[in-house]
């Protein structure tokens, strides 16, 4: 197979290595704009274009390799497959799910082979634990995939990736294809449940975490970051059906920066090559999997991640302190507090109000609230907007998270509902007047069912 490459970055060079140890392929065509990297990979046998149309009309080539930006994919794609020539295009293929779509109908109806480069799906490890798994003839209940690292350490120079318009986005869009894919060569296609973005820097997200789910039911959770601190980790743990798991390390035995990417690489061109010589030999294209599938859940989790108002890693606002101005040492089992609707409260400095704590269901709004601990009133000396999830200590022990509040007191009061680990009373805790309480920001909970139109449950989002 002759075989050209747009883009010579960072990624262009795996491949120009991985063609190497392939006897079947041989790179005949390169094209960039820099022309010192053209210089680079010149040489006997290898033509040098500018252009990718002019790499598509020159005839030296019959499938290429495209190693562009994200922003330039759909288009370059798009001309290379109408020129009729294979396409094997870094991930994502696009990063709108429409441009893919058209590619994948372009391909089949020019009976060309498109092929987005998923390298992870050729790990060594990760296909012996899919070969593990399958051998168990269990069910798979949950898989958690972990892809982390510094991407100052990844992008080869190319500044491109921190850019939101070129790179489509940060962490999600570069390594979420790679990471959902991982899941998916363990239990096949995955819908979307819930994406959380954080660590935002200039429009573009380091860290993600990211809940799916498999055909089957199986729950896939994919950490992603673009900051991690300790090099790099890259693994996946599968939990079955009768508790037992089963884990890949995919950069076991690869100590080397990167080392690997090579056969990783080896795998996507062996797999490309293998299927277009079957289709050059009129043999039916085997079926890819699923590409459109992919960019759609990488765009999905993107889109939900942004519109929500959480963001991990990254706090929104200060602790506050408050004072206890008096304590309250009793419980009830039948109190009929009733939480608003609203889950959030917003406090003045110097405002009082009544601190409970209940193990009572505090999913939706408006639920009744009976089994309550009175731990006392406190006089907030810093304004304050609490949120469901913000978490009250004493010191350092742990109260409870802020639920939400009740106000069958106003205008006197707000009673204060926390969801804590026990039942607790100023007495419980030895509280005295004028000891301190101090509220943190915690990982914000929404309500399941809510009657505020501003509810998270209320606007297309995962509830509970």
């Amino acid at each position: 197979m002759r075989l050209g490459i747009v883009g010579l970055g960072a990624i262009a060079r795996e491949f120009v290595a991985a063609a190497d140890e392939l006897p079947d392929v041989h790179v005949t065509a390169v094209c960039d704009l820099d022309p010192v990297r053209l210089a680079e990979l010149a040489g006997p046998g290898v033509t040098t274009f500018t252009s990718h149309t002019q790499l598509a009309a020159s005839g030296v080539c019959d499938a290429v390799v495209v190693a562009l930006p994200n922003d330039l994919h759909a288009s370059v794609v798009s001309d290379l497959l109408a020129a009729g020539l294979d396409v094997c295009c870094e991930k994502p293929l696009t990063l709108d799910p429409a441009d893919a779509e058209r590619l994948v109908a372009l391909a089949g109806t020019r009976g060309r082979v498109l092929r987005t480069a998923s390298h992870r799906r050729f790990n060594r490890h990760l296909v012996e634990l899919r070969d593990r798994v399958r051998a168990t003839g269990r069910a798979v209940e949950r898989v958690a995939v972990r892809y982390l690292e510094d991407i100052s350490e990844h992008t080869g120079g190319e500044r491109w990736y921190l850019d939101r318009e070129r790179c489509g986005g940060g962490c999600i869009v570069d390594n979420g294809p790679n990471a959902i894919d991982m899941a998916r060569v363990v239990v096949g296609s995955l819908t979307l449940h819930d994406a959380t973005l954080g660590d935002v820097r200039q429009g573009v997200e380091y860290y993600a975490q990211l809940t799916l789910r498999s055909a089957d039911g199986a729950r896939v959770d994919v950490e992603l970051d673009w900051a991690y601190p300790d090099g790099e980790a890259k693994d996946v743990v599968v939990t079955m059906d009768d508790g037992s798991t089963l884990t890949a390390d995919m950069l076991e035995g690869f100590d080397a920066f990167k080392s690997s990417l090579r056969h990783e690489y080896v795998g996507i061109l062996a797999d490309f090559a293998a299927a277009v010589a079957r289709t050059r030999a009129g043999e039916p294209e085997q079926v890819e999997p699923d590409q459109e599938e992919l960019v759609r859940l990488v765009r999905d989790a993107a889109v939900l991640g942004r519109r929500k108002h959480v963001r991990l890693r990254m706090p929104s606002k200060r602790d506050v302190r408050t004072n206890v101005v008096r304590l309250l040492f009793h419980e009830t089992l039948h109190r009929g507090m009733r939480l608003a609707p609203a889950g959030s409260a917003c406090v003045r400095a110097g405002d009082i109000h009544e601190l409970v704590v209940t193990r009572d269901d505090v999913d939706d709004a408006e639920a009744l609230i009976d089994h309550i601990a009175y731990v006392g009133f406190l006089e907030f000396t810093d304004p304050a907007m609490l949120t469901r999830g913000d978490t009250f200590w004493y010191g350092e022990e742990l109260l409870g998270w802020f639920a939400g509040y009740d106000e069958s007191h106003l205008p006197n009061h707000l009673n204060l509902i926390l969801h804590g680990p026990r039942l607790v009373t100023a007495e419980d805790l030895d509280l005295r007047p004028g000891d301190t309480i101090v509220v943190k920001e915690g990982p914000q909970r929404e309500f399941r069912v809510s009657s505020d139109p501003g509810a998270w449950a209320n606007q297309g989002g995962p509830r509970g």
